[in-house]
């Protein structure tokens, strides 16, 4: 190998040893023009120029993109997310900008490596004091940079996604607040002090989530059969979209449900009446089966809101519509549900993932299930 600043030339190409004691490699690309590859050893580099040479030959090479990581999220929220929200679209920028820019946003988008992201996650991860993130927070960073290197990957700007294995803190489990049996009656009782109580005793009763409440049509209810079909959930700017993960599914209840929605009918005459002239009329609100209280979709915020009402009846400080979903499925399965109805009822990916969420939570429904094994024993053994 030739000494610093000189080159050795062999059939493929040119390779040089630079003033840091690095290894640079020049070599021809399909589109006639010199590039080069960098290692940190003579055996290295001898190797990157013999895969770029090789790609060359096979008709597989990419030219190098010039973009950097910071111009490609740019381009990549503007022009390569199509289906995705504004709101979803100014998230991913929100997050690239606090966390993802900074660390690596001036680097090539071609010569971004793993090393590069597994910095920025540990970077992020040894933050301290005010600065200080959550588990959650670090993950989403590192998807949102999957996600774009991943669309990076198609329109052929890099070869490979190198955010793909990088180690990610661990999930953290939120604290989930469960409306127990006991706790039924003064729940009832505090839903009634709400705008819309029939909304959360459905929450409760069937474990849907906030945008799949709130985007069930009169359509979706067969009475006849009992059934809820959960076919949408209601999107932040008020549209009807597909459920999250794709769980459309069909929900079986009991007559519990079927007295909820009727009492819901005769509360959305009543919300109409006391509006007058402000009631909202339009197609979509038309066929909701929970409104605001002018007659328009119900929102999120509302909805969270008449939640938090029941917080310090029920002496759970910040509690969520979520943690309703999270009560029905602990009473589900302490009721004895199976846990795969349960699971499709929730629209989980497996009944395995249902129980790791809710095991701590059916305590009473393990030791009911060990003893009615012991009586079983019992009984084959005597």
């Amino acid at each position: 190998m030739s000494k610093s600043g000189t080159r050795a030339q062999n059939r493929m190409g040119s390779i040089r040893q630079r003033k840091n004691g690095t290894y640079e490699a020049r070599y021809t690309g399909s589109d006639g023009r010199q590039h080069s590859v960098y290692a940190k050893s003579p055996k290295a580099i001898g190797e990157a120029l013999r895969a770029a040479q090789h790609e060359v030959d096979t008709g597989s090479w990419i030219e190098p993109a010039t973009v950097t990581v910071k111009e490609w999220l740019a381009e990549w929220t503007r022009d390569y997310c199509p289906h995705t929200t504004q709101r979803t679209r100014d998230h991913y920028n929100t997050i690239a900008a606090l966390y993802i820019v900074p660390s690596i946003g001036k680097l090539r988008l071609a010569s971004l490596t793993s090393i590069h992201v597994r910095r920025m996650v540990g970077d992020l991860q040894r933050r301290t004091g005010e600065a200080a993130l959550k588990a959650s927070t670090v993950r989403m960073a590192a998807k949102v940079l999957s996600i774009a290197l991943n669309a990076a990957v198609k329109a052929k700007l890099i070869r490979e996604n190198v955010a793909t294995d990088v180690p990610l803190p661990r999930k953290e489990r939120a604290e989930m607040h469960i409306i127990d049996r006991p706790a039924f009656p003064a729940f009832l009782e505090a839903a009634q002090a709400t705008n819309y109580p029939e909304a959360l005793i459905l929450l409760l009763q069937t474990g849907l989530r906030s945008g799949e409440l709130r985007g069930l049509t009169w359509a979706d209810w067969d009475e006849s059969a009992s059934v809820l079909h959960v076919r949408h959930q209601m999107s932040p700017e008020g549209a009807l979209v597909p459920p999250k993960d794709g769980s459309a599914r069909d929900i079986v209840v009991g007559p519990e449900v079927a007295a909820t929605l009727r009492a819901q009918r005769r509360r959305l005459a009543e919300m109409k009446l006391r509006a007058g002239g402000k009631w909202r009329e339009d197609p979509l609100a038309e066929a909701m089966i929970f409104r605001s209280t002018n007659g328009g979709p119900l929102s999120a915020s509302a909805l969270e809101s008449a939640v938090s009402r029941l917080a310090e009846p029920l002496n759970l400080p910040g509690l969520h519509p979520h943690d309703l979903r999270h009560s029905y499925a602990v009473a589900a399965l302490r009721a004895g549900a199976d846990p795969k109805t349960v699971q499709h009822n929730l629209g989980h990916a497996s009944a395995a993932m249902t129980l790791d969420i809710y095991a701590a939570y059916t305590t009473d429904a393990a030791t009911e299930a060990a003893r009615r094994l012991s009586s079983y024993w019992q009984d084959a053994t005597n």
